[in-house]
C-alpha cells in the first residue's frame, strides 16, 4: 500500500520545524509566539545559513501540502481570487485606515473608523473584513478591528507602505495588459512594456506626469533597497574589505555614475571618512536636489557634476586637469544602472571608462546590478519571487533580466583587457551580482573568478 503522501508531508514539517525550533535556541533567537502588536523575531530577519535553508524547506513542504488539500480546481480558484484581497488591501493603504486604529492593541469599530476617513460605513466594513481574513488585521468582536503585527508595520513604516502601495496599483494594472503587449512582435529592449501599453507612456514617464505616484515610488524603491535588496549591503561589504586600495598620497575618490540625487554617496561617506564622492548623472535637476540635500559634514567630500554618461572618460579628465588635482580616483561604481540597457548601450557605457582605468593606478569599475539567479536554485516557495522579478522587469519596462551567465559575457565583450571577479547575493526576494574589474595589460584575455 503506497505510504499516505498527507501525512508523509505533515511528518516531515514536524520533523523540519523541530530542527528549526533547535536551531533558533542554539541562537538564541525568541521564538515567534504570535502576531500580535508588538511581536517580533529574528527569525524573520535571518536569511543566511541553516536557519534559512531550514525555514526555507518548511515553507515548500507547506505550500505542498496545501496544493495536495486543495486540488487544482481549488487551487486555481485561491490564487486568481487574492485579486479581490489585494484591491481592498490598497483602499486601506490610499484612505490611511491603518493610521486610525490604535496602535496599543486596542480595537475600534468600523463605524467610527469610518466617520475618520471620511467612507461610507457598511463598505468598511467588508473590506477590512476581508483584509482581517488575511490575519492582516483583526477583527476582536462582530464590527470592531485591531492591529497584528503585519499591519502595525503598514502603519508604523511609511517607506515599507509606500512599497506595498506601489504593488498594488501600478504593477497590478500593468500585469493585467501584459497578455495584451504580447499580441504582437514585441522583443525586450526595442518593444513596449505592459505598463506603456496600459498608460500610454514609460513608467518614469508616468511618475513624472504623476507627481503624487512619482513620489511614493521613490519612497517605495528607497524602502526596499534598504531592507528587502542585498545590493547596498554588497557595495557597502566591497568597501569595507578594500579600503586600503588606494596606494597615491591624495585623497580616493568614488565617482558613482548615474548617481541621482546622490544618496548612495553619501551614505558610503557617512560610513567611510577616508573616501572622497563624485556623483555624476545626466540630469541637473536630480543633482541640484543632492547638492541642496546635502547635510554640512560632507561639504567638500561630495560633489556632483553633470554630464553625458556615455562619452569617454580621459584620463585627464579624472586626474584633475582644470579641476581638483587632490583627489585619486579608485573607483567608478555603477549600482543599479545597466539592467534598464541593451547590450549595446551597456557596452558603449562600460568602455566609457577604458580610458579612464588606464591611468596609473588602475581605477577600478565596480558593477552592482540585478541578476535573474539560476533555474532549480531555490525551494519553489523561494524560485517563484525570484521568477516573479524576471516577469516585473518585462511587464514594467520591457527589458531582460540577465543569468550571471549573460552577464559575464556581456561585460567582457566591453574588452577583452577586462579581468572580472564576481559575486553575488540573495535575500528573500532579490538577487544581486557584483562585478571588480579590472583593466589588464594589452594582450591579455579576458579573464573571470569567481568570490
Amino acid at each position: 500500500m503506497p505510504q499516505d503522501k498527507l501525512v508523509k508531508t505533515a511528518e516531515e514539517i514536524l520533523v523540519q520545524t523541530l530542527e528549526l525550533s533547535k536551531q533558533l535556541k542554539q541562537r538564541s533567537i525568541v521564538l515567534p509566539s504570535s502576531l500580535s502588536v508588538g511581536a517580533n523575531s529574528d527569525l524573520w530577519n535571518t536569511h543566511d545559513g541553516e536557519i534559512k535553508a531550514v525555514r526555507s524547506r518548511i515553507l515548500a513542504l507547506t505550500m505542498q501540502l496545501d496544493t495536495l488539500l486543495e486540488g487544482p480546481h481549488g487551487f486555481l480558484h485561491e490564487y486568481v481570487s487574492t485579486n479581490w484581497d489585494h484591491g481592498a488591501l490598497y483602499a486601506l493603504l490610499e484612505f490611511d485606515v491603518m493610521e486610525k486604529i490604535p496602535l496599543d492593541g486596542t480595537s475600534v469599530g468600523f463605524a467610527q473608523l469610518a466617520g475618520e476617513v471620511g467612507l461610507e460605513p457598511e463598505k468598511l466594513l467588508r473590506i477590512c473584513r476581508l483584509v482581517a481574513t488575511a490575519g492582516i488585521l483583526q477583527e476582536t468582536e462582530e464590527g470592531f478591528f485591531a492591529h497584528t503585527a503585519i499591519s502595525e508595520t503598514l502603519a508604523r513604516d511609511e517607506g515599507y507602505k509606500k512599497f506595498i502601495g506601489f504593488q498594488l496599483f501600478e504593477t497590478r494594472v500593468a500585469s493585467a495588459h501584459l497578455a495584451d503587449s504580447l499580441r504582437k512582435s514585441n522583443p525586450f529592449w526595442n518593444g513596449e512594456s505592459a505598463f506603456e501599453h496600459a498608460w500610454g507612456m514609460p513608467m518614469y514617464d508616468w511618475h513624472t506626469k504623476n507627481p503624487s505616484k512619482g513620489k511614493r515610488f521613490a519612497q517605495a524603491m528607497e524602502s526596499v533597497s534598504q531592507n528587502l535588496d542585498p545590493g547596498n549591503g554588497m557595495v557597502i561589504d566591497w568597501f569595507t574589505n578594500h579600503q586600503s586600495s588606494n596606494k597615491d598620497d591624495r585623497a580616493a575618490l568614488v565617482v558613482e555614475v548615474s548617481g541621482k540625487t546622490g544618496s548612495f554617496s553619501c551614505q558610503l561617506a557617512a560610513i567611510f571618512p577616508g573616501l572622497c564622492f563624485e556623483v555624476q548623472d545626466s540630469s541637473s535637476e536630480l543633482l541640484q536636489r543632492g547638492e541642496k540635500a546635502l547635510v554640512p559634514k560632507l561639504v567638500g567630500r561630495v560633489r556632483f557634476s553633470q554630464r553625458d554618461l556615455f562619452a569617454p572618460r580621459s584620463i585627464e579628465e579624472v586626474d584633475g586637469e582644470g579641476g581638483d588635482r587632490s583627489l585619486t580616483p579608485i573607483v567608478f561604481l555603477l549600482r543599479g544602472v545597466l539592467w534598464s540597457l541593451d547590450d549595446s548601450k551597456a557596452i558603449k557605457l562600460l568602455q566609457s571608462f577604458i580610458p579612464a582605468m588606464q591611468r596609473r593606478e588602475r581605477p577600478l569599475l565596480v558593477i552592482n546590478d540585478l541578476v535573474s539567479p539560476a533555474w532549480g536554485s531555490f525551494e519553489p516557495h523561494a524560485e517563484r519571487a525570484f521568477r516573479r522579478r524576471d516577469v516585473t522587469l518585462m511587464t514594467m519596462h520591457n527589458v531582460k533580466q540577465r543569468t550571471a551567465s549573460e552577464w559575464g559575457i556581456l561585460i567582457c565583450s566591453a574588452s577583452p583587457q577586462f579581468k572580472v571577479t564576481y559575486s553575488e547575493r540573495y535575500s528573500s526576494h532579490s538577487c544581486r551580482g557584483l562585478w571588480e574589474v579590472q583593466l589588464g595589460d594589452k594582450g591579455e584575455k579576458n579573464a573571470n573568478g569567481d568570490s
